[in-house]
C-alpha cells in the first residue's frame, strides 16, 4: 500500500505534532514509570509494528480480556506508554492485550483496521479469547469502533477486505472511545492542532473532502451500520475534540442505542495518560463499572 502523499504544510504540521507528542509522551512516561514486570510481548503479523503486549490478570479470571488500542493520530505513539495506565485494569481481574500497528501516512487506512483484524484473530487463535471489549484511546477509539463496527454488520467487510472471516474472529462484548476521533469534520472544522494534516496522512486527501466514499470512510460517523454493541464515550470538557464524542453520541441516540457519554470536567486531551490527573482514576473506574455491567445485562 502506497504512502499517503502530503502537501508541505501538512507534512510540517505532522513534524510539529510529533514533536510535541513526543514531550507529551516523555513527561507522561517519567510521572508513570513505564511497566508492570509482568508482561509478555508477541507478533500477531509480519510487519515490526503488529506485535502486542499481554499483561495477565492479577489473578485466574474467566472475566472476559481487554483489548486496548493506543491513540496517537493514526501517525505516531506507542503501546509501551500505556503500559502503566492499563495496570490498574490488570489489578481488577482482567487480562489486557495492549495492541501496536503500523502508522500513517506511511500505511494508510484500511492498513490499521487490516492489522487490528489480525491480531483478534490471533488472540482468538492463540489465546483463545472467545469474548473481548475494545478499548482506545484518541485515534485507537476510532479505530476501536470501526472494527466493532465491522464485525458487527458484515456489510462494511467489502472496503477494507481480505480480512479474517467472522468465525476467526471474538465477540465483541462492548466498545470504548476515550476521546476519540469519531468523525472528520470536527477535526478541520474545529481547527484541533494537527487535525487535518493527520486525517490526510491517514485517510488520504479525499477524507478532507465533505463526503467521502467507501474506501475512504474512516470514522464512525462515516459508515452506515444497523448494529452497534454496549458503547462507552468519554471526553474531557477542555477537550478540542470534545465535539467529535458528543456528535457520536447523538447519532448512536437518535438510532435507537443507548451509548453511556460522560464528559469529565475540566480534563483535556489524553488525560487517561496524565497520572496527575483527578480525573484519570475516575475514567478508569468507570472503564471497570461500564464493562462489568455489559457482562450482567
Amino acid at each position: 500500500m502506497a504512502r499517503t502523499p502530503l502537501t508541505i504544510s501538512q507534512e510540517f504540521s505532522l513534524a510539529w505534532t510529533r514533536v510535541y507528542s513526543s514531550a507529551f509522551t516523555g513527561a507522561s512516561d517519567w510521572f508513570q514509570g513505564i511497566g508492570s514486570g509482568r508482561i509478555k510481548s508477541h507478533t500477531y503479523g509480519t510487519h515490526p509494528d503488529e506485535c502486542l503486549d499481554i499483561m495477565e490478570a492479577s489473578e485466574s479470571s474467566t472475566a472476559a480480556p481487554v483489548v486496548f488500542i493506543h491513540g496517537g493520530g493514526w501517525t505516531m505513539g506507542r503501546k509501551e506508554s500505556y503500559q502503566a495506565d492499563l495496570e490498574p485494569i490488570r489489578l481488577a481481574g482482567r487480562t489486557v492485550y495492549n495492541i501496536e500497528y503500523p502508522k500513517a501516512p506511511d500505511h494508510p487506512h484500511p492498513y490499521m483496521l487490516k492489522s487490528i483484524f489480525k491480531a483478534l484473530a490471533w488472540l482468538k487463535r492463540e489465546q483463545g479469547a472467545e469474548y473481548v471489549h475494545l478499548v482506545g484511546d484518541s485515534a485507537g477509539g476510532t479505530l476501536s469502533i470501526m472494527a466493532a463496527l465491522v464485525i458487527a454488520n458484515p456489510g462494511l467487510r467489502h472496503p477494507i477486505e481480505p480480512i479474517p472471516a467472522r468465525p476467526e474472529l471474538p465477540e465483541i462484548v462492548s466498545v470504548s472511545s476515550l476521546y476519540g476521533v469519531l468523525d472528520r469534520h470536527s477535526c478541520f472544522d474545529d481547527n484541533v492542532p494537527g487535525g487535518s494534516a493527520m486525517i490526510a496522512a491517514y485517510g488520504g486527501q479525499q477524507a478532507l473532502s465533505q463526503t467521502v466514499d467507501a474506501d475512504h470512510a474512516i470514522t464512525p460517523m462515516d459508515v452506515t451500520f444497523k448494529n452497534h454493541p454496549p458503547c462507552f464515550i468519554a471526553a474531557g470538557s477542555d477537550d478540542p475534540l470534545r465535539r467529535s464524542s458528543e456528535i457520536y453520541k447523538d447519532r448512536l441516540a437518535g438510532h435507537g442505542h443507548s451509548p453511556t457519554f460522560k464528559i469529565y470536567d475540566g480534563a483535556a486531551h489524553g488525560f487517561l495518560s496524565w497520572h496527575h490527573s483527578p480525573q484519570r482514576e475516575e475514567l478508569l473506574n468507570d472503564i471497570l463499572a461500564f464493562i462489568g455491567q455489559t457482562e450482567t445485562t
